[in-house]
């Protein structure tokens, strides 16, 4: 399934700050590819299921759902799909004057585009800007203020690297190393003893890190990242709710109900029967 929306409205100068120009969300059939080419504008693909690679300036990323990729104007990149597991991606492009600006305050670069996702903004990119179209007053300021929101989410979770104190930047390092590894195992039975093990890091000393950084240990973290999966999944697909809590690192699903209950204050079958109406 793919899903398309343009921007109708003309950017209000030849050279705005920021303007969207579409976006959109689809289901990659096996092996699904564009490329080598290039686009003309920034857009940024987020991956919420599945599968897929990258390969621009000579480096090869795989990626799997919880992770994203930004698209630089007039560089030469090629994307696909996996063959036996397609990714499905939400994408947005994007140009203006302030676009480059924004970026550099990140840690990415043409060559290196690949980050992880954020739990708020960025799992529901394509539905915010579905939802700012849909109301044509202030129209162009509600898609500008979703851009801005995801680009202020970017901003955190790949900051540019300080220039100073080499501590930081190895925190940074451990800190984004451990988003990436919760993103692509969440499916999985992991523990933070795991994570840290895998880092070469002492645990305690990875929560302490992680909070100071984010606000939040890493376990309320991967459980966060866990729950917003899992309500995509119940308001996007028939799934049972014992099929979604072992595809959120769940095997009892009574566990996995107490603590999506915990997360949003109903059940899971609460949860999809109240989003499906409300649909």
């Amino acid at each position: 399934m793919t899903t398309f929306h343009y921007n109708p409205d003309k950017p209000h100068r030849e050279d705005p700050d920021l303007y969207v120009t579409h976006w959109g969300k689809e289901d990659c059939a096996p092996g699904h590819s564009f490329g080598p080419g290039i686009r003309e504008m920034y857009k940024v693909h987020c991956v919420h299921r599945g599968h897929g690679t990258v390969r621009v300036g000579g480096h090869e990323y795989k990626l799997t759902a919880g992770q994203a990729f930004m698209i630089y104007p007039n560089v030469v990149i090629q994307y696909e799909a996996d063959e036996s597991d397609p990714w499905t991606y939400s994408y947005c492009a994007f140009y203006g004057a302030r676009a480059k600006e924004l970026l550099d305050r990140t840690r990415l670069a043409p060559e290196k585009p690949v980050f992880p996702m954020d739990l708020q903004v960025m799992p529901s990119l394509y539905e915010q800007l579905t939802e700012a179209l849909e109301r044509e007053i202030n129209r162009d300021l509600r898609l500008g203020a979703v851009l801005y929101r995801f680009l202020a989410a970017l901003t955190e979770v790949a900051p540019a690297m300080p220039s100073a104190q080499p501590g930081s930047r190895k925190h940074h390092s451990y800190i984004l190393r451990a988003m990436e590894f919760m993103h692509a195992h969440y499916s999985e039975p992991i523990s933070i003893a795991r994570l840290a093990a895998d880092l070469g890091l002492d645990r305690k000393y990875l929560s302490a890190i992680f909070k100071e950084a984010k606000g939040i240990p890493p376990q309320r973290y991967l459980m966060e990242f866990r729950m917003n999966k899992a309500s995509e999944l119940l308001r996007g697909s028939g799934f049972s709710v014992g099929e979604i809590a072992r595809s959120v690192g769940y095997e009892d699903a009574l566990l996995f109900s107490k603590m999506f209950k915990k997360f949003t204050g109903r059940s899971p079958s609460e949860y999809r029967t109240e989003e499906m109406a409300n649909f």
